[in-house]
């Protein structure tokens, strides 16, 4: 929309005088062409070493502002990076990260291989091998919460644990699904939406879902579950399953990676 584009112009014309900022990339519904009149502009700000150093002191690696902006209800939602970022989240970034890039669209540069740096983050990169992990550890992750949490919260009367229990059952499948159609994970807001969308999954799969969240009993979750190990084979034997949840939660912090469900 023309607000939209006259305000990145306002914004660039601030930014690149900078000799700190090194690129500037649109991300979010404006760069995917699915904005609102009133939607905000999600901007990726790369700039120096130095200056992401000053910003992390000040914490102010990411924030809002509507300065320039120009038009009621907008503001620029802006996140830090720096190349190394870049190629840090190229090697190892998790799914929010990597599907904020796929629609990406870079509106200033100082350097000649942004493109390049970009296009191995999108989650089209990924290899098979690391797809197919995903969906391992989430069927993990659900056969844990569904088949053992989430009885026991019912069997001992834990409102608390039945209801955590459920939300991660629920999650933990749809994740799972989403990993076997390749699809990346951009935050829990859209997640109904995305599981709606895909081309593969169990018939009934989302009124699954939806029957957990609303009433979480054994029932529901062994049918929620039973869909789920139809769709995913022998991907991961039931004899493994004690040893990946582990491994993916109780020893996160050994391994030094992020438990499946912030990765």
């Amino acid at each position: 929309m023309p607000h939209h584009d006259q305000a990145i112009e306002r914004y660039l014309a601030r930014e690149t005088a900078r000799p700190d900022t090194v690129a500037v990339i649109l991300t979010g519904s404006v760069a995917r062409g699915t904005e609102r009149v009133d939607s905000d502009v999600d901007l990726y700000l790369v700039v120096t070493e130095e200056r992401w150093a000053d910003a992390d002191a000040a914490d102010l690696l990411m924030y809002t502002e509507d300065h320039d902006i120009g038009y009621d209800g907008g503001y620029f939602d802006v996140k830090l990076a720096t190349l190394s970022y870049l190629d840090d989240a190229a090697d190892r970034g998790d799914d929010p990260v990597r599907d904020s890039f796929a629609a990406s669209r870079v509106v200033f540069s100082r350097v000649d291989d942004l493109d390049a740096r970009i296009a191995r983050i999108h989650p089209s990169s990924l290899p098979e091998a690391e797809w197919d992990a995903k969906v391992a550890s989430f069927l993990a992750q659900a056969r844990l919460y569904g088949g053992y949490f989430l009885q026991q919260a019912a069997a001992s009367g834990d409102q608390l644990l039945l209801r955590h229990a459920s939300v991660h059952l629920v999650t933990s499948a749809a994740r799972a699904l989403l990993a076997a159609n390749r699809v990346a994970f951009p935050g829990p807001k859209y997640l109904t939406k995305l599981v709606a969308g895909l081309d593969s999954k169990p018939d009934g799969f989302d009124a699954l879902l939806t029957a957990v969240l609303a009433d979480p009993t054994p029932a529901t979750a062994d049918a929620l579950l039973a869909s789920l190990e139809a769709f995913t084979g022998d991907l991961l034997p039931p004899a493994h399953t004690l040893s990946r949840f582990a491994r993916d939660n109780e020893l996160a912090w050994r391994y030094r990676t992020a438990p499946p469900e912030y990765s």
